[in-house]
């Protein structure tokens, strides 16, 4: 039994249903074909719940509206050939919006259920195969089944014309064996009040085997809608995960052009820390040459300062010695002035003495 899943709204317009494609399709051909028409976010391959066999036809969801509308207006040529298409022979795809085709799902499914309902006794498709399945096991069953075997062969009919010629009916399930007061009731073949006994037992028992194919038809759709669930998940799941992938490798790159960066602002302080250094190794050569020169010249200042003190020195001593001579020169003058003053008293006294 196919697994249908409903259209998320915000894929709608975007989503197209096309077919048939041949069972070694894939989801990269698929992403050829159609990659033409624009951006392609998703492909999904068709597949029956029951057997998870490709049922030929495939969901492409684009990323802009126009990209779909552009696939169903122009649909492209097939490329794969008669032989392993369900075609007759190659041509163009069926390409229609997702949300049309499920309008059109929707309405087939609608006739084919009020079919059922007008046979008077066949309710799906299901429940008249398990009607023809009994009829075949089952003694006596015939006349009771055939009472819903036209709408049930038309629903089932109908079903059967909706599949992909290329995808293969799962075998139906074996039923389950009648109760033993059942196969007695229906093995009894008398004619008369026994023969209507027996068909009343024989109704009986399809009626039966009808609720049971019923509570298989739920259980099977519950089962399909929970796969459907799984799968719907698994996908977004695995959305999630590629996008939590890209993210960490967007964030590995942006950490490695980090490091990057960081190295090269290393090297850029390295480099500069070495040229402070050796700025200040020649800043520290410039201050000691300055300071030996300095010392140097206040050394040959201090040398040059003596010689001036030495020289004062001297001529002090010069002068000394000049002033002193000149002292001793005047003091022999004025002797020598005194001795002649002397003579000259002392003579003219003798000429007095003379004169007496």
């Amino acid at each position: 039994m196919a697994s249908y899943t409903p259209e998320d709204p915000s894929t709608e317009g975007r989503t197209v249903y096309a077919k048939p494609f041949p069972k070694s399709t894939t989801e990269e051909f698929v992403r050829e074909v159609f990659g033409a028409f624009g951006s392609i976010v998703r492909v999904k391959l068709r597949r029956e719940g029951a057997t998870n066999s490709f049922r030929g036809s495939v969901y492409v969801e684009y990323a802009e509206p126009s990209a779909a509308t552009a696939a169903v207006a122009n649909p492209p040529q097939q490329r794969h050939s008669s032989s392993s298409s369900s075609a007759a022979s190659p041509g163009r795809y069926i390409v229609m919006l997702r949300s049309e085709y499920e309008r059109k799902r929707t309405s087939v499914g609608k006739a084919s259920g009020d079919g059922a309902g007008g046979g008077g006794g066949g309710s799906a498709s299901g429940t008249a195969s398990g009607s023809k399945r009994q009829r075949r096991e089952t003694p006596g069953a015939g006349a009771a089944a055939s009472q819903g075997g036209a709408g049930g062969a038309s629903s089932s009919g109908q079903r059967e014309q909706r599949q992909p010629a290329s995808t293969p009916l799962p075998p139906p399930p074996p039923p389950p064996p009648l109760p033993p007061h059942m196969q007695h009731q229906a093995g009894l073949s008398t004619p008369g009040a026994a023969g209507a006994d027996a068909a009343a037992a024989t109704a009986a028992a399809v009626a039966h085997w009808r609720k049971l194919a019923e509570e298989r038809e739920a259980s099977i759709r519950s089962l399909e809608e929970s796969i459907r669930k799984d799968k719907d998940d698994k996908e977004r799941m695995q959305q999630r995960l590629s996008e939590a992938q890209q993210r960490a490798a967007d964030a590995v790159s942006r950490e490695v052009a980090a490091s990057k960066q960081l190295l090269s602002k290393e090297a850029e302080v390295g480099a500069l820390k070495g040229e402070i250094s050796m700025l200040r190794t020649q800043g520290a050569a410039q201050l000691e040459r300055a300071a030996v020169a300095h010392k140097a010249r206040v050394t040959e200042l201090e040398v040059q300062l003596q010689r001036l003190k030495d020289a004062l020195l001297e001529k002090e001593r010069g002068e000394r010695e000049a002033q002193r001579r000149e002292r001793a020169e005047k003091e022999k003058e004025k002797e020598k002035e005194k001795e002649g003053s002397n003579g000259k008293a002392v003579a003219a006294g003798d000429d007095l003495l003379d004169d007496l």
